[in-house]
């Protein structure tokens, strides 16, 4: 067998076609004659349309071609000694399983099963000729042009022989095996490079401040390149608040070693390190010794008890409202911190998390591969 080229490797269709021609060698006794007798003629050809001469029903058993045998009809040389020499070539469309768990570092491994369709092996014998092969390249790779894609690594042949249970014949087979691999090199400029450029970035990505919005529109980026890099390989498959506010402002920053300005964490526990309350501040007031009043009269009393009476119970009030509004406003303020540092943690976690499994994952897959450059 002489393989020329490798045409397509179809791996959703599990095809596989090649170019190549085939040769033929038997010897037929009925066609030996004496060159002399005929004016020295030492061999003829006959047309391979024609059914002038017997020719062997050898086909390719796992075709995939409309017409099953799609090879052309050359002619057969026979020589005076009744040695028949036949070589057809043709574009061979064959079946095979494509195993793509390791792509694009995947080795394939096909095979071409060549034997009679009627005939068994006491009929017609097949063998490998091995006068011009050797056991790694059965196929003869003197023509072959070199696939951008795919490298031949070796394409040994053996014989088999199969009994089966409607007849005590045997029935041989010649297998061509077809052991090709992937050039990474395209894959790697394409796919691989691109593909860890985008788990860079999404690494970077995590050093943006939760609020940030080019933080989304990173992200977003980074989503479509995900999108659009995973389109090209198919081408070629909390019920309570209070739990979960435990978990990602208490235990989770705790994990990761983060801590909050102005908090502390006790005995599994955030304890805010928070200034006394509005009203522990107002007797604190009262009670201040350098705030206190001088001596006055009973005329100065009565009349400063005259004229503040109305303007201590209005002045209290609007200390009470400023209390409570400002305790309002650092209670939104607390919420929306909580918020943000709960976002920080989760941030934190996924950063590591994800730059973890990315290593792991990439080291996983580089080390487990048959191979890494072709």
């Amino acid at each position: 067998m002489f393989l020329q080229q490798i045409l397509d490797v179809d791996e959703k269709n599990q095809l596989v076609s090649v170019n190549a021609w085939l040769s033929y060698t038997w010897q037929d006794y009925n066609l030996i004659w004496d060159p002399a007798k005929y004016e020295g003629i030492q061999d003829i050809r006959f047309p391979g349309s024609a059914d002038h001469i017997w020719r062997p029903d050898i086909l390719l058993y796992n075709s995939a071609a409309e017409d099953f045998d799609s090879t052309f009809k050359s002619n057969l040389l026979v020589y005076s000694t009744g040695d028949v020499n036949w070589i057809p070539p043709g574009v061979l469309k064959f079946v095979c399983k494509l195993d793509v768990t390791w792509f694009p570092f995947d080795d394939q491994i096909c095979y071409l099963k060549f034997g009679s369709w009627t005939f068994h092996g006491y009929a017609l014998d097949l063998q490998i000729d091995t006068d011009n092969t050797n056991s790694s390249h059965s196929m003869d790779l003197s023509t072959y042009v070199v696939n951008g894609e795919w490298i031949v690594v070796s394409s040994p042949a053996v014989r088999e022989v199969k009994f089966y249970k409607c007849c005590p014949e045997p029935y041989p087979t010649v297998n061509f095996y077809l052991h090709i691999r992937r050039r990474t090199l395209y894959y790697g400029f394409n796919l691989i490079i691109p593909s860890i450029l985008i788990c860079v970035m999404a690494v970077f990505g995590f050093s943006l401040p939760p609020d940030a919005g080019e933080k989304i529109t990173l992200q977003m980026t980074i989503l479509l390149a995900i999108v659009f890099f995973l389109s090209m390989v198919s081408e070629m498959t909390p019920p309570t608040s209070d739990a979960t506010r435990r978990v990602f402002l208490e235990w989770l920053p705790w994990i990761l070693c983060m801590s909050r300005p102005g908090y502390s964490f006790v005995a599994g526990k955030a304890v805010i390190e928070d200034p006394l309350p509005c009203k522990l501040k107002k007797e604190q007031f009262y009670k201040d010794p350098s705030l206190s009043l001088n001596p006055v009269t009973e005329a100065q009393v009565t009349l400063l008890n005259a004229i503040c009476a109305e303007v201590n119970e209005v002045k209290f009030n609007f200390v009470l409202q400023i209390c409570e509004y400002v305790e309002k406003e650092e209670i939104e303020e607390r919420i929306e911190a909580d918020w943000k540092f709960a976002a920080m943690a989760v941030d934190r976690a996924c950063l590591i998390m994800f730059t973890v499994f990315i290593i792991l994952s990439t080291l996983a897959i580089f080390l487990s591969a048959p191979h890494i450059i072709a």
